[in-house]
């Protein structure tokens, strides 16, 4: 019986790192306001929370204000009009900032690829709900049990925003979780997907570059916390406060559009 290798932790879900650098708020003073604004140099959009307090100031939306800043942009988020310069004006505020949209939807009508080439044959070996590790925010994931240096193939076209594949090691020991290589794709309609535990130099694309469904992105491996060599795949999208949460996708597969079932192999289409 063939073995079955499970996600021990996915450690992607938590890679995105709040740098202040990347994120900047400022603003421009005009006759009869200021403008308040953000400015993100990450290739990801990211959510914006921001806390003002204000004397002799009128702002033209509700505070704390919440709103989504583009990949590359320079965002307005509010006017705070003077109610009377003479006296002079005071603002204190404060920020923060997650990765991605919170208001993104998910075209749930998309019927996914499976992430490996079409006729190979792979079993999930953990599923959604997987009592194993796919619990809580990572309930919408999966496992595929596969070889060493198996491609691994696109399942919806995008950008690549983050990846690793420096990473040598893995095992079923926490120190690992810092060691998993991986590959995230930006889709167009807001969410993201992880390919992860790829193998040492196991990715071949780039930041910033643009996938197509079916594209080799990597290849399979063991890296990380895991307790042997296999794909983790989720699909997610950003929630309020920051994190992750994962959705429920199906596949297109030899026998028509499916979600995929714990235990079950299916062959790629």
């Amino acid at each position: 019986m063939a073995k079955t290798w499970l996600s021990l932790f996915i450690l992607v879900l938590l890679l995105f790192q709040q740098d202040s650098k990347t994120v900047e708020i400022y603003r421009v003073e005009r006759e009869d306001r200021l403008e308040v604004f953000a400015r993100n140099s990450n290739i990801y959009p990211v959510t914006v929370e921001l806390n003002v307090e204000v004397e002799h100031l009128k702002p033209n939306r509700n505070l704390p204000y919440i709103g989504v800043v583009p990949a590359k942009g320079n965002e307005k988020l509010l006017d705070l009009m003077f109610t009377d310069k003479e006296k002079g004006w005071n603002v204190r505020s404060s920020y923060t900032y997650y990765p991605g949209n919170i208001f993104a939807h998910h075209q749930d009508g998309y019927a996914y690829r499976l992430p490996y080439g079409k006729g190979e044959f792979y079993k999930v070996a953990q599923g959604f709900g997987g009592t194993f590790s796919h619990q809580g925010d990572l309930q919408h994931s999966l496992d595929f049990d596969m070889p060493e240096g198996t491609p691994v193939f696109a399942a919806r076209e995008g950008k690549v925003v983050l990846l690793e594949q420096e990473n040598k090691t893995g095992g079923p020991d926490k120190n690992m979780m810092d060691f998993a290589n991986y590959v995230t794709i930006l889709h167009e309609d807001g969410t993201f997907a992880d390919y992860s535990h790829l193998r040492y130099k196991g990715v071949s694309v780039q930041l910033g570059q643009q996938i197509n469904r079916g594209q080799i992105i990597g290849y399979a491996g063991a890296t990380g916390f895991a307790t042997g060599p296999h794909l983790h795949f989720v699909v997610k999208k950003a929630k309020k406060g920051g994190g992750f949460v994962s959705i429920p996708v199906e596949f297109t597969t030899v026998n028509g559009i499916q979600e995929l079932q714990e235990g079950e192999s299916y062959a790629g289409y």
